[in-house]
């Protein structure tokens, strides 16, 4: 098993790292949807898909802060989310070399964000409730559920510039939670070392 210390450490840098494939992510989407180009569209895909993975190191360590305290639920949680990462990343895969359409991408992509979805639930009551994580990263991962449902109902509602807008603000919610999230593992590790 992976020391504490190098856990944390290991989970703020790919923290980082899913902060910059989101990004990377949301700009090819921007240009694929602006008329840039075909190719941006499975260029965002692939960010997609490397920013969920690198998503999972921050999972496990979460389950690490937290497991003792909140078991077994933490636990199903975790393996959930780590579970619904690999659906959805391996379904922007399939689409980005044709072995699913993109409505197909849509339930795999379905599939695999709830338990995430659930896992940032778990962060946001972690922060929330016992003080496991900071409570600012708590009250980021509501504000990225909230995020989340309003680009959603805006999306099946709406087309224009008000899916832009809300889906900006998500991006954005999303960014600060992932900053959030990297920054709080990576001090930790410092703070065990």
């Amino acid at each position: 098993m992976i020391a504490d210390n190098d856990l944390y450490r290991l989970a703020g840098w790919s923290g980082w790292l899913a902060l910059i494939a989101f990004v990377v992510s949301g700009i090819a989407l921007a240009l694929f949807f602006g008329g840039a180009g075909q190719v941006f569209g499975p260029i965002n895909d692939a960010f997609i898909a490397m920013a969920l993975v690198a998503l999972i190191p921050a999972v496990v360590a979460v389950d690490r802060l937290a497991v003792n305290e909140l078991a077994p639920w933490v636990r199903v949680v975790t393996i959930a989310a780590i579970v619904g990462i690999v659906i959805a990343s391996v379904g922007q895969v399939l689409l980005i070399v044709g072995r699913i359409s993109l409505e197909q991408s849509y339930l795999t992509g379905s599939i695999g964000i709830a338990p995430v979805l659930a896992w940032i639930v778990l962060v946001a009551v972690l922060g929330l409730g016992p003080g496991l994580v900071p409570a600012m990263l708590g009250w980021l991962a509501i504000a990225s559920l909230g995020a989340v449902a309003i680009a959603v109902i805006v999306a099946v509602v709406m087309t224009g510039p008000a899916v832009w807008i809300a889906s900006v603000g998500l991006a954005i919610v999303l960014a600060a939670w992932i900053g959030g999230l990297a920054l709080t593992l990576g001090s930790r590790a410092a703070a065990t070392a």
